[in-house]
């Protein structure tokens, strides 16, 4: 009944973004993880900025739009680039910051409605420490977040491993900064960026999904890619919010996971009202879903508090549309997997082979060793886990005809 009354308070166009398939699955009661959800922009390294009316009128949308999501609950990461950093340093005039409470625009947004600030670097000039050190000069503080990386980059001065235990400035060189957790895992033009949640701490460039503890920096991984643009309709980012909700409250994502969901856009684009507006619409069927109780608003920063504490900073991988069951993960493959996530034992049940005498089991943990090994000669088969660490495992299994793959989790 309170969900129902909560749901009934809720404005009429909220209410036309939640389908009656969505809310019966809320309902169904399973113990899952809720979603964290937060908005996460960009400014880009572009001479946009330095035109007076472009930066102002960015700024009034801001303003109104910072207004907004303080006023609603809603949570915001604000990553800038240089050439906007230090459009703010030279543009914010007096009688701008007396609509701000007599402060420059970032620094109101961050101690007067809570926007989280951190630093976004494509490196071409400025490297990560020298963005920090212009946030530093307009007066805000950072969370020790790096706002984007090319994953799999190895060579120059602008990788994310020459954060791992800090680096200097080549602007500032005497400014040194070192991040605690980076963000993106992004390719070139972005054409096959990571699309993960949970975190894990990369082992390097071209083992990158390799958690490591050895090294300092953390990924944190902000789920499927959702992201706002002049193309997308408001209805097409609300169906994908929906689709990861329900696939944590459904069971096909793990229950010990933890799921950060960014929705993302570019700061720039604010300037179109209608573009604006949008924004707004999809804020609020986001705060629809967080009503039902099945998500919730956090910023980065207070995700990875959260994961560090109330989770014990357990390693947690999974990606994008993956489903925890073989046969949903590929209808082709030649066996069934279940509990799963286990605990105790899990089940391996043979289908579709005609011939599975002398299969080949093999079970690989994260980290690409192998943890099991066994030959198959019947169609059920069941192995104790009961003493294996907690987390996910990659299982192979070859026959005389097929190779089939699969995964699961022992919680």
């Amino acid at each position: 009944m309170f969900l129902i009354r909560q749901i009934r308070k809720i404005s009429l166009m909220k209410k036309l973004v939640l389908n009656l398939l969505f809310i019966g699955v809320l309902n169904k009661g399973y113990s899952q993880p809720v979603i964290y959800f937060d908005f996460v922009t960009h400014n880009e390294e572009t001479s946009q900025w330095d035109l007076t009316p472009y930066y102002t009128s960015n700024r009034t949308r801001l303003v109104s739009l910072s207004d907004y999501f303080q006023l609603n609950g809603i949570t915001w990461n604000m990553q800038s680039d240089w050439r906007y950093l230090t459009n703010v340093l030279t543009q914010e005039t007096p009688v701008l910051m007396a609509t701000t409470n007599n402060k420059n625009i970032l620094l109101w947004m961050q101690d007067d409605k809570g926007v989280e600030m951190d630093p976004h670097a494509h490196e071409s000039q400025y490297i990560y420490p020298d963005v920090v050190k212009l946030m530093d000069s307009i007066g805000v503080t950072e969370s020790k977040l790096m706002g984007g990386s090319i994953y799999n980059d190895s060579n120059g001065v602008n990788i994310w491993t020459n954060l791992i235990n800090g680096q200097y400035g080549l602007v500032f060189p005497n400014f040194f900064w070192q991040p605690d957790y980076m963000m993106g895992g992004g390719t070139p033009n972005h054409v096959a960026d990571l699309k993960y949640y949970g975190f894990w701490n990369p082992q390097s460039t071209t083992n990158y999904l390799t958690h490591d503890t050895t090294n300092h920096l953390r990924h944190i991984g902000v789920g499927c890619e959702i992201k706002i643009k002049d193309t997308t309709s408001v209805a097409y980012i609300t169906d994908q919010l929906k689709d990861v909700v329900q696939k944590v409250q459904s069971g096909q994502y793990p229950s010990n996971g933890f799921y950060l969901q960014s929705i993302f856009f570019e700061q720039g684009d604010l300037n179109n009202p209608a573009f604006y507006n949008k924004v707004i619409e999809i804020a609020d069927s986001a705060n629809a879903i967080v009503a039902t109780g099945a998500a919730q608003w956090k910023t980065l920063k207070q995700a990875y508090t959260q994961w560090d504490s109330a989770y014990n900073a357990q390693m947690f991988q999974w990606e994008c549309g993956e489903i925890i069951s073989g046969i949903e993960n590929n209808p082709e493959n030649n066996f069934k997997l279940y509990p799963n996530p286990a605990s105790t034992k899990i089940k391996f049940e043979m289908h579709g082979i005609n011939s599975f005498y002398n299969a080949d089991l093999e079970v690989y943990d994260l980290m690409g060793n192998l943890v099991y090994h066994s030959i198959i000669n019947k169609k059920s088969n069941e192995i104790e886990v009961g003493t294996w660490i907690k987390g996910m495992y990659f299982c192979h299994l070859k026959t005389q005809h097929s190779v089939s793959t699969s995964k699961f989790i022992i919680e």
